[in-house]
């Protein structure tokens, strides 16, 4: 009889231990869940909100696989005939990624208030890497656009990034490809920053997207790809461009399998 109670006494203790365990998990996955909270907040307060300018019109889309995530793109006029648009891609995903991305926007930022060279721009935050992140073997994709509304141009200058679309009624769509390695990666006589330039025209739309948009696979492991994605963006030229963006999500939506892989950055933009 003394055996079953001390061994009932030594369960009602365990069951306690646990209850309480169970009490100090739930206030640890409330903290952390509210940390997080904070930090998409901080993380999205640094994306554009939709822009009506008289030269330009640009709406964004924003999708982290995560609760935070390591995309960040930044529209920025230094001047009435000026835009950048400029878009990242850290390699991974969290909270690392996500601190990493707005410590390049802040970078990014100052080099457009002083009004940079694309390709300069680029050369800045490869020297900004490799000086503070190559231990930590961090890695990003970058792209830097600058549209002059006057000459009708956009300069560019990409860093392994994915190359906007511009596309154009009744033309066939260009691909800005990237010209530079990604960057972070410290290698011994790397050439100069390359940047090139073309026109644009009233009406044109540019799409600037990160690689989970087209890297998605249908039920079969199929991926859509960047002519994929091609189509389902020139399919939109007849749209609002305030619908385009929700119209290019659902669409890839339809087409994918099971659940996001990687973060999704979506900035469609109309030479007005």
């Amino acid at each position: 009889m003394e055996s079953t109670c001390s061994q009932t006494g030594e369960i009602r203790r365990l069951r306690e231990r646990c209850a309480a365990l169970e009490r100090e998990l739930d206030s640890f996955r409330h903290s952390q869940k509210k940390r997080l909270d904070i930090a998409d907040q901080v993380h999205r307060s640094l994306l554009p909100t939709p822009i009506r300018h008289d030269r330009i019109w640009v709406d964004v889309r924003y999708v982290p696989v995560e609760e935070i995530g390591g995309d960040y793109c930044q529209v920025r006029f230094p001047d009435s005939a000026t835009c950048y648009i400029t878009i990242c891609d850290v390699m991974g995903h969290g909270t690392a990624s996500a601190l990493l991305a707005t410590r390049i926007s802040s970078e990014v930022r100052y080099g457009i208030l002083y009004r940079m060279e694309p390709a300069d721009l680029v050369q800045s935050l490869q020297r900004f890497m490799v000086e503070h992140f190559q231990r930590a073997e961090l890695f990003l994709t970058f792209f830097a656009a600058r549209i002059d509304f006057d000459r009708r141009e956009i300069t560019w200058s990409g860093a392994g990034h994915p190359g906007p679309l511009l596309l154009s009624q009744g033309g066939a769509p260009q691909q800005f490809n990237s010209q530079n390695m990604p960057l972070g990666l410290d290698l011994p006589d790397a050439p100069a920053m390359r940047q090139d330039t073309a026109p644009v025209r009233p009406g044109d739309r540019l799409f600037f997207f990160t690689d989970g948009l087209y890297e998605v696979a249908d039920a079969r492991g199929g991926q859509l790809g960047m002519d994929g994605f091609r189509k389902r963006a020139q399919s939109t030229m007849d749209d609002d461009l305030f619908d385009v963006a929700d119209r290019v999500f659902r669409e890839i939506r339809q087409y994918q399998h099971g659940q996001d892989t990687d973060d999704q950055t979506l900035v469609v933009a109309e030479i007005r």
